[in-house]
């Protein structure tokens, strides 16, 4: 089972340009649509995410994360492995760690997202990915952080803050932090 996961997640063609230029009809519908019918798929995703070593990463765990946090499954254990994932050092895991987090809805994980999306020695994707999930879980307690990305020095954090709050919601007039 293990091994029919990890041969469905690496379809994906998101490593480079390159990749996604030698499947450039990719459909991601019909990616998950085959994922989705794998027996087991989730927990096998959860088990991969798990057992990933944080301090030698396997090159798989962004796209186990990814997968986890498209395929809508909301169970503790796959939110756990997310967390623990974004103590990896591997970057593209921790954006996708990040990323499948917001879309996994889970409020408990807020205090996490926001001390990355706060952390300025933290990469510039993750935390922009941070700041995205928060506006995607929606809790009202979020906006004043996210209105104070507003006026972050990074073009780029800003935009996600902008993205962030009409994800919440909110994206009237930036109020005074």
């Amino acid at each position: 089972m293990k091994k029919d996961v990890l041969e469905w997640v690496r379809e994906a063609p998101f490593d480079d340009l390159a990749a996604q230029m030698r499947k450039p009809n990719f459909s991601y519908d019909d990616w998950f649509a085959r994922g989705r019918a794998l027996p087991g798929v989730v927990d096998t995703l959860i088990e991969i995410l798990e057992e990933e070593e944080l301090s030698r990463p396997s090159g798989d765990g962004m796209r186990v994360a990814y997968a986890l946090g498209w395929l809508g499954d909301r169970r503790r254990r796959g939110v756990d492995a997310l967390l623990r994932a974004l103590g990896s050092e591997d970057v593209p895991l921790r954006i996708e760690a990040a990323a499948a987090l917001g879309r996994q809805g889970d409020a408990s994980v807020l205090p996490t997202l926001e001390r990355l999306l706060a952390d300025e020695k933290e990469d510039i994707n993750v935390r922009g990915n941070a700041c995205i999930a928060i506006g995607r879980i929606g809790s009202p307690s979020s906006e004043p952080l996210l209105r104070q990305m507003l006026h972050a020095r990074e073009a780029f954090l800003v935009a996600c803050a902008k993205e962030a709050l009409r994800l919440l919601g909110a994206a009237g007039p930036a109020k005074a932090p």
